[in-house]
């Protein structure tokens, strides 16, 4: 029988995937009248870096399998991706309970930006998949209010924003999971995709 230290790529990767899943976003199945529309659970650190300037953003992030998505808005983040698409990544839980078992990740991979005009097909697909429309439409409320929009007038702005979006995905090459166990020890595990 293995030791924890022992485990094969396998076992990680499904530890790695079962820990994405409880942590990462999710559309609330019934949302009040407080929730935008997303089930928010722990939020991820990206870091990108251009040049000689690094850039650290705190965001909701969505997963499928390994595989990461982030709505991001136009700015440094996306422009650093253009330029450099290798990308670090980190997810850990939260509240910090030194009580229980904790885990955290770190990722580093790539990046694609998927947009509206470049891949259309693609951008709704995700946009439909996370209910990012009705999200949009609860957290454009106040604007709508403010500039007395409704009806199509509103849906057309949430459209124009959403479109303004690139959905950031990231493809891990090499993921480290570290897990806190209550009396303070730490167990590290490494996966790292396959040479081709």
């Amino acid at each position: 029988m293995k030791t924890r230290s022992e485990k094969t790529q396998a076992a990680i990767r499904r530890e790695i995937i079962e820990f994405l899943n409880a942590t990462s976003g999710s559309v609330d199945q019934s949302p009040g009248p407080s929730s935008c529309g997303i089930r928010h659970r722990n939020a991820l650190v990206l870091a990108t870096c251009a040049g000689s300037r690094a850039r650290a953003t705190v965001l909701e992030f969505f997963n499928e399998g390994m595989t990461l998505y982030v709505f991001g808005e136009p700015g440094g983040k996306i422009a650093n991706i253009k330029r450099n698409p290798q990308v670090s990544a980190v997810v850990y839980e939260q509240p910090l309970d030194h009580g229980a078992l904790q885990k955290s990740l770190q990722l580093f991979g790539r990046a694609e930006l998927i947009t509206a005009r470049g891949n259309p097909r693609l951008f709704w697909s995700k946009i439909r998949k996370w209910h990012m429309e009705a999200v949009g439409r609860k957290i454009m409320s106040p604007l709508f209010q403010k500039k007395n929009l409704s009806g199509a007038e509103a849906e057309r702005f949430v459209k124009r924003g959403l479109e303004s979006l690139s959905v950031i995905k990231i493809i891990p090459e090499h993921v480290i999971l570290k897990q806190w166990n209550p009396d303070f020890s730490m167990q590290r595990y490494e996966w790292k995709i396959k040479a081709s």
